[in-house]
Formats: C-alpha cells, sequence, structure tokens
C-alpha cells in the first residue's frame, strides 16, 4: 500500500444555526503525524468523521492522494476511523469483529 497524502480545503460544517467547523484548510503529507487537541465540543470528532466520509461537510473539500472524496463513499477511501469508544463484539474474538 503506498501513502498519500490528505489535503482538506476550506471545510465547515454547521449543525442548525451554529458553525461547528469553519474554513479548515489542512495538508498532510505522507510520513507526517498529527495530533487533534481541543476542548470537549470543539470540532475534532467531526472533523475526522469528514475526513473518514461518515459525516458531509457543509462546505469545503477533502482529497486523498490528490483525489477529491468528498462526495466518496467511506468504504472507497481506502482509510479507516478508530472510534474512542471502540465497537467490538463484547464475546468475540478481534479478528471475527474486524472480518464483520
Amino acid at each position: 500500500m503506498t501513502s498519500q497524502s490528505l489535503a482538506l480545503s476550506g471545510i465547515g460544517k454547521r449543525f442548525g444555526g451554529d458553525d461547528v467547523l469553519k474554513g479548515i484548510d489542512l495538508t498532510v503529507q505522507p510520513g507526517e503525524f498529527l495530533s487533534l487537541v481541543g476542548m470537549s465540543g470543539c470540532g475534532k470528532s467531526t472533523l475526522l468523521r469528514i475526513i473518514a466520509g461518515l459525516e458531509s461537510p457543509t462546505q469545503g473539500s477533502v482529497s486523498i492522494g490528490g483525489r477529491d472524496v468528498t462526495d466518496v463513499d467511506p468504504s472507497d477511501r481506502n482509510l479507516a476511523m478508530v472510534f474512542q469508544s471502540y465497537a467490538l463484539y463484547p464475546h468475540g474474538h478481534l479478528y471475527t469483529s474486524a472480518i464483520t
């Protein structure tokens, strides 16, 4: 698997009348690491969900490896998200959870 860059351009997200994210521009090159730090409710998880395709941005675009994936299904983005409250089956094995 080859490494690909991630680029966010003008990402915004609105819930109701509230702008949760506004004008987020970010580029992460292959081999770089990034930490999102902020208070509870500031939009960290929302931004990650937008990158993973689990949430649609109100504005802006998401590109992976130079390909615009803003409207691409999460299963076609070639990335994964591990949730803080992981969703493994409590009485199964990791392998079973991963292939289910």
